[in-house]
């Protein structure tokens, strides 16, 4: 065999074994991550996963770019009010790693739906329930009805029009109240707040209106005295605060 041939040979060898190499190094490496335990729910407070949204004719899906997502979080909208309206809030709990679902009924309350495709979307076994406004009212039926999947519930100022009731339970909850709310009458927050048990947790959101929680705003409600970026980093930290106690249980 002539010398050139032999180093052809031998090239082609090294090449072969450098080839290997690189493949099997991503293999390992995709090996690793399809093992990764996935979301870590004790360490919301510092996960930042990017986040996709999907829409069909009745909800949207906020959903976080990680495996491993065992946790979901259903929102209802307040009155007539599209679940982008919510989308700094709900981007930053997908984020943290659940699986948001959003209800395009704009009359979850008003008209509510006893059955919930979201559920059969996300096919999950463990849900915080939440609502803003009328939004609020059908989080509380939503989760008195599904007591097995609902580990706990948030309310951004809610105002609720039906029967149900989470007052003899032992929910986790969170209750946010805006101090420049002139939507709700103390007549409305007192009926929302006989629905909820004892142990709820309180958020007075000082100097910030009914509609704080989102983009728009409701030509009869009271003024926001803060920035309302400021008012709404203050609800996703109160709120990821509480979804890590609940999902730490």
């Amino acid at each position: 065999m002539s010398l050139n041939r032999r180093i052809e040979r031998t090239c082609l060898v090294l090449l072969c074994i450098l080839t290997v190499a690189v493949v099997g190094c991503g293999l390992l490496t995709t090996l690793e991550a399809s093992g990764t335990k996935g979301v870590d729910y004790n360490a919301l407070q510092t996960n930042r996963y990017a986040v996709e949204v999907t829409q069909t004719k009745e909800y949207t899906l906020y959903l976080p770019e990680a495996e491993g997502v065992t946790w979901g979080f259903l929102f209802y909208v307040g009155t007539a009010l599209p679940p982008e309206n919510y989308d700094v809030l709900l981007r930053a709990v997908a984020g943290a790693g659940f699986a948001v679902g959003v209800s395009k009924n704009a009359l979850a309350d008003l008209m509510y739906r006893e059955e919930e495709p979201i559920y059969a979307a996300l096919g999950l076994q463990r849900y915080i329930i939440a609502g803003h406004s009328q939004g609020g009212g059908a989080a509380i039926r939503r989760a008195a009805e599904n007591p097995a999947t609902t580990k706990g519930c948030v309310l951004y100022s809610p105002m609720i029009v039906n029967d149900a009731t989470l007052a003899g339970s032992a929910l986790p909850m969170l209750y946010f109240e805006a101090e420049n709310d002139t939507v709700l009458s103390d007549a409305i927050k007192a009926v929302a707040k006989s629905r909820m048990n004892a142990g709820r947790r309180y958020a007075l959101l000082e100097g910030a209106n009914h509609m704080c929680y989102g983009e728009m705003e409701f030509f009869g409600d009271g003024v926001n005295e803060r920035d309302k970026a400021e008012i709404q980093q203050e609800v996703i930290d109160r709120t990821i605060a509480f979804l890590q106690s609940v999902t730490g249980d």
